[in-house]
């Protein structure tokens, strides 16, 4: 059961559909992460990805997974997959020219909406990617089982819509290990 939670936990950044399952490698150093996003990397990761977003993880998708979204559309559900519509007024859908603690809780009521509990954002602040002003924010959530998991979060927006990378890891050995390196790569996002 644990993990049938685990994998939906995963499965939550990817609700746009399946990724490939290309599993091309990612080496360190610059790197296109879909569209006209790129990222450095520190590290190699395993990237798997569609037309829309890509999933990257160094040792699988229950342990670490950074989601990786070059374009979130006006009126979109903000992990893809769903529109705004008269019918559907509500929920996460993100808006052009939202304030940066909006942002954050869009974020977070998608990550609520995807299954995730005891969801909680923490140390918002503003960041500049490359000339583009942006937001950065940590969080913390479980699944309904108790599994614990750290994050961290990146989002800024240009002019197609708005870039969004979510790094997430069990709280225990897999965030600590890779946090520093994450975050860092998550300062090198850049709309090129």
């Amino acid at each position: 059961m644990k993990q049938r939670h685990a994998w939906m936990l995963c499965a939550l950044l990817a609700l746009a559909g399946c990724a490939s399952t290309g599993g091309r490698l990612v080496q360190p150093g610059p790197n296109p992460a879909g569209g006209q996003l790129t990222i450095d990397s520190e590290m190699e990761w395993t990237r798997a990805s569609t037309d829309r977003f890509q999933l990257w993880t160094i040792d699988g998708e229950l342990l670490n997974t950074l989601y990786l979204v070059p374009v979130v559309r006006e009126r979109e559900y903000i992990f893809l997959g769903r529109r705004q519509t008269e019918r559907r007024p509500d929920g996460p859908f993100y808006q052009r020219g939202m304030r940066a603690d909006e942002l954050r809780d869009l974020i977070t009521d998608g990550l609520l909406m995807a299954g995730m509990v005891n969801v909680q954002a923490t140390n918002l602040r503003p960041v500049d990617f490359g000339g583009r002003e942006g937001l950065r924010f940590d969080f913390s959530s479980s699944t309904s089982e108790g599994l614990a998991y750290q994050g961290m979060v990146a989002a800024f927006e240009h002019e197609k819509g708005l870039a969004l990378a979510v790094f997430l890891a069990p709280r225990e050995y897999y965030y600590p290990r890779d946090a520093a390196k994450v975050s860092r790569m998550l300062d090198t996002l850049r709309w090129r």
